[in-house]
């Protein structure tokens, strides 16, 4: 392994690409850890090495001049005969894809505080006339108190035709705006449209534009991509109308600018103060519960406090205040604080055990978690609700006729769910719903196990009350 590189000392190899390596290394000047981001000067002919070099160290200087809490700071540029290398900021974090690995919607807490930084720290640059160009979940790191910090804003300028003849692009095909792709003119508003990739994968485990890199470039000059509140039914889909327009084909169509996107996304959550954090939600000023005003952009804001939660509290049933409480505490065991909001909405929203234990399942990220919420909200439910049956009195046996004992009936064991009854449903679901009905039937699968649950979950993608009506109605016969 390389030793030195100008007065570095290398420690390590923190990564490797195809253009080069970068290290974790030491500045014995000031006794500084930093991370060296390498490019390999034999990949280029003579023809094209001083123009390579000149971009690259006149992007190492206006990426230097990018001082942000949110952006990883560039200190230094340099060259050997080898490789020319620009000295960063070293940061102790993970890469926001390790965290989108597993393929499941994260926190939304956590989501929209990232979101918040990683837009102020694009609106910064962008007014610095720096455009990032490759965001993505792998230039985001996580450090270990939350905090987002952009990488590679050092390198992010260079796209030219030098860089395009050695094979590789720079940008990453899924995270890459229509513009890009067409080799037309690039500016801030590309990077939103990268964010709002990364703010859909945030909520539904799933990148919207997925396979091959002509597969993805199709779908991302002509494709909309499936509302994120179909793939996630925990999401309000008042943020599906943010994620359309921060993902629209047209840069004339999209946010303007990265903090208009962040506007929305705040004013959405009834945050304008901009007082979002990274820590779990302990109360309930930054939840979503119903649309009541436009906002100039054309999405609904949502109302704050808690008078709203009040107010709906005092309106519930005998029954369903009895059980609030302990399906608040089922539920915080799996999700925490924002099981207190999400119980007393599905209170207010269903009017059945059954109906309120479907809607609160999908908010539970992992199987697992849902198979024992599910489990212990019935254990709750026989509890409150134990089997009883009129007992007839004793007879005297007569000579003819022995001697019986007293029986009970017994409580109708919930219908499992298997995969006739689900590909039945996803049929007559299509019908009203059109091809998106696959996927909310895979989701709804997810989610529980019992055919009850499963249909309420399939029924709220009903828009029209008749319509779900007899859709619920249609399965009641069945076996």
């Amino acid at each position: 392994m390389l030793e030195q590189l100008g007065k570095y000392r290398i420690d390590s190899v923190l990564g490797k690409g195809a253009m080069g390596t970068v290290y974790k290394a030491f500045d014995p000047n000031i006794a500084r850890t930093v991370a060296l981001k390498t490019i390999r000067k034999e990949l280029f002919g003579d023809s094209q090495h001083a123009e390579l070099v000149s971009r690259f160290k006149n992007e190492a200087q206006a990426a230097g001049r990018l001082m942000h809490p949110n952006i990883v700071g560039v200190y230094d540029y340099g060259e050997d005969e080898g490789s020319a290398y620009i000295a960063m900021e070293f940061v102790e974090g993970t890469p926001l894809n390790t965290l989108l690995a597993a393929q499941t919607p994260r926190d939304l807490s956590h989501s929209l505080g990232w979101m918040r930084q990683l837009l102020s720290a694009l609106e910064y640059a962008h007014s610095k006339g720096v455009v990032h160009r490759d965001i993505k979940p792998a230039n985001l790191l996580i450090t270990a108190d939350g905090k987002v910090k952009v990488t590679d804003f050092g390198v992010a300028r260079l796209d030219s035709s030098t860089l395009t003849q050695t094979g590789s692009m720079i940008g990453t095909p899924s995270y890459m705006s229509p513009e890009q792709f067409c080799g037309e003119l690039i500016d801030g508003r590309s990077d939103v449209f990268s964010a709002g990739i990364v703010l859909y994968q945030l909520l539904t485990g799933e990148r919207p534009f997925s396979g091959s890199a002509t597969m993805v470039m199709q779908q991302i000059l002509n494709q909309t991509p499936v509302a994120p509140s179909s793939l996630n039914l925990a999401l309000d889909p008042a943020l599906d109308a943010v994620i359309v327009r921060a993902l629209a084909k047209r840069p004339a169509e999209r946010y303007p600018s990265a903090q208009a996107f962040l506007d929305d996304l705040e004013a959405l959550l009834g945050t304008a103060t901009g007082t979002w954090t990274n820590a779990e939600i302990d109360d309930d000023r930054t939840v979503l519960i119903r649309p009541n005003q436009p906002l100039s952009s054309g999405v609904t804001p949502l109302p704050t406090g808690t008078a709203a939660i009040t107010e709906a509290v005092e309106t519930l049933t005998p029954w369903k205040l009895a059980v609030m409480p302990e399906l608040e505490s089922l539920l915080s065991h799996q999700i925490g604080p924002l099981a207190r909001f999400l119980v007393r909405k599905s209170l207010n929203g269903a009017d059945d055990f059954d109906a309120i234990c479907a809607a609160l399942l999908p908010h539970i990220p992992s199987e697992r978690g849902r198979e024992q919420f599910a489990s212990a909200s019935q254990s709750l439910f026989l509890r409150l609700n134990p089997p009883t049956a009129p007992v007839e009195p004793p007879r005297e046996p007569t000579a003819i006729e022995p001697p019986t004992e007293v029986t009970r009936t017994t409580e109708t064991v919930p219908a499992p769910l298997d995969p006739a009854f689900s590909q039945m449903a996803e049929k007559r679901l299509a019908v009203l719903i059109g091809p998106i009905a696959r996927i909310v039937v895979s989701r709804a699968a997810r989610a529980t196990s019992l055919r009850q649950p499963f249909l309420q979950l399939l029924a709220e993608h009903i828009e029209s009350e008749a319509q779900r009506l007899a859709f619920l109605t249609s399965f009641e016969s069945l076996p």
